[in-house]
């Protein structure tokens, strides 16, 4: 499978690393618990300032000694990408709401995939797929509920992320990882 490869990545974290660590990764996300780049660099920024502020509320800041914003410029291999089994979700349709309620209900990697791409469900859809799940916008089964949910995350704002869910493709995948000024 070809994939269109951008020149950089980038992710946004509060805590400062010289390598991805899947353990790190927080469960039941959109593609499942590993690390997330996003092709937006304001999307990761939005992200760092987000993962910060979390940190705060729940106090969390005194049990990580490394706790600031940081933004990071990721660059992957891709030679070592066109070898690896990759799912592309080019839009947010019914398929990709299938897929990302699969890993929303896991807490791990419920397939077998080396990375995901595709639309950006991210913790501001929370409250939306909670409702389309308690049958607020009809069955969860019924196609017009996920045409509802579809429209109501409005998919055409949707920013595009890159999910690597195993340790072992992650260390293989990106090359250079570089910390950048952000405003």
């Amino acid at each position: 499978m070809s994939v269109a490869v951008p020149d950089s990545l980038y992710h946004g974290s509060a805590c400062a690393f010289v390598r991805p660590d899947i353990s790190k990764g927080r469960p039941y996300k959109d593609f499942g618990k590993g690390f997330y780049m996003s092709v937006d660099r304001e999307q990761a920024i939005g992200m760092m300032h987000k993962k910060f502020a979390e940190l705060f509320a729940r106090r969390l800041n005194d049990s990580v000694p490394s706790v600031r914003k940081v933004l990071y410029r990721v660059v992957i291999d891709t030679e070592m990408l066109a070898s690896l089994k990759v799912k592309v979700f080019s839009v947010a349709d019914e398929s990709w709401l299938d897929f990302i309620l699969l890993c929303r209900r896991v807490d791990g990697v419920p397939h077998d995939y080396d990375v995901v791409i595709g639309p950006t469900a991210d913790d501001d859809t929370r409250l939306l797929l909670k409702n389309f799940i308690d049958g607020v916008y009809g069955e969860p089964d019924d196609p017009a509920a996920k045409a509802t949910l579809l429209r109501l995350l409005k998919p055409e704002r949707l920013g595009i992320q890159w999910f690597v869910g195993k340790q072992s493709v992650a260390d293989r995948l990106i090359k250079s990882l570089v910390e950048e000024a952000y405003v």
